[in-house]
């Protein structure tokens, strides 16, 4: 059975920063659909490089079959090395599910994605390895109609850390706020415009560090027909008129 995968993200930029360090790349193939998020190190222009350059590194190779390994080497030959940090680092996750609903799912430092079945959380059965010294997480499963994963930047569960939250909003408590806010039939879009604006609040909107949150939910794919005129050839009026 064939899935259709709709996709969805929004985020919070830092305050005082005029662009977001976070970035997401959604990419679309005949046989699969490929999300990345990156959170670049820092804050701002920098981040937001680093950010960029891996999302399009990483939906780029992972588009063209190329295996984690080469993807991660990549990316730590390719990414700039901050002259403060002497670092070229962004967190990111990967997450490509074909249209068969197989599902792989690839972390490096970036909040483990939420994966929600009727409107539960669930656990997936992760793996990890080191690649070039860096602790890569996977997770290769079957993903189902009405399934939902949300992936989120360290902004989101670290939302009103040092201020309304001493400790931040933690994994575990936007988990279950993803749940609440499945007990009503909401689209992904209000999924995600919801968790973001709780994030904003408990920011007292003045974000301490970017945010970001991609939802995704699969569905059963629905084949439309449409047309913007009568056809070419009169003959095909009747088809499509009954289509």
């Amino acid at each position: 059975m064939k899935v259709f995968v709709e996709s969805a993200y929004q985020n919070l930029k830092k305050a005082g920063e005029e662009l977001c360090g976070d970035n997401v790349e959604i990419i679309k193939t005949p046989d699969s659909t490929i999300i990345v998020l990156a959170d670049g190190l820092g804050s701002g222009v920098k981040a937001n490089i680093l950010s960029t350059m891996t999302v399009k590194i990483a939906s780029t190779m992972m588009k063209n079959n190329m295996n984690v390994e080469e993807v991660v080497k990549t990316m730590i030959q390719t990414l700039p090395v901050c002259r403060i940090r002497r670092l070229a680092y962004s967190t990111f996750t990967i997450l490509k599910v074909s249209h068969k609903g197989n599902a792989h799912l690839i972390e490096f430092d970036n909040p483990q994605t939420f994966y929600l079945k009727k409107g539960k959380l669930e656990k997936l059965d992760v793996y990890f390895r080191d690649i070039e010294g860096r602790r890569i997480r996977e997770s290769r499963f079957l993903i189902t109609e009405g399934a939902q994963l949300y992936i989120v930047s360290d902004g989101v569960v670290h939302a009103g850390v040092g201020g309304i939250l001493n400790l931040g909003w933690k994994w575990e408590n936007v988990g279950h706020y993803l749940e609440r806010l499945s007990k009503k039939p909401r689209s992904i879009y209000e999924k995600i415009r919801l968790l973001i604006t709780a994030c904003a609040h408990l920011y007292a909107q003045k974000p301490g560090d970017d945010a970001t949150v991609v939802g995704v939910e699969i569905k059963s794919p629905c084949i439309i027909s449409l047309f913007t005129g009568p056809p070419r050839d009169r003959s095909m009026d009747a088809r499509v008129v009954t289509s």
